[in-house]
């Protein structure tokens, strides 16, 4: 299993969470490999939201990056999108 947090920062939290809530759901539900992806918030950092993610392998992540329910939500997340970091966790 592979933990996944990746880091987004976005123009207007408020706006960009159901889009990024329903991503989430569509991603557990229909992406291969993913366990679970939870949407999180910095309180402390405007703009800063997390998703926290385990997939089965990293390969099931990298495909779930390029596979179709990331290419049917990136359209309206894009909008607020400003910049990105992934940060892949590996069970020790």
């Amino acid at each position: 299993m592979v933990v996944i947090i990746n880091e987004d920062m976005v123009t207007n939290v408020e706006e960009y969470l159901p889009l990024a809530k329903a991503f989430a759901e569509d991603a557990v539900k229909n992406d291969k490999g993913c366990i679970s992806m939870e949407v999180l918030v910095d309180e402390n950092t405007p703009g800063k939201v997390l998703y926290l993610s385990h997939f089965e392998t990293e390969e099931d992540f990298k495909n779930h990056a390029q596979g179709d329910t990331f290419k049917k939500h990136v359209e309206g997340l894009g909008k607020y999108f400003i910049s990105a970091k992934d940060y892949v966790f590996k069970q020790a």
